[in-house]
């Protein structure tokens, strides 16, 4: 038991210790979903940047 809760102790530490070296995780912004009410072309396949 007491070699269990030694380990779970220093897994919790590492994980703590890997959180704080990485900082908090911020979401990327995400690209704008594609309008459903236009048809999608080769052309914007293709050319994606092209507007």
């Amino acid at each position: 038991m007491e070699k269990q809760a030694k380990r779970e102790k220093k897994l919790a530490e590492k994980k703590a210790k890997r959180l704080a070296k990485d900082g908090p995780k911020e979401e990327d912004p995400k690209a704008p979903a594609l309008d459903t009410s236009k048809p999608i072309t080769l052309d914007f396949l293709t050319n994606p940047d092209k507007e």
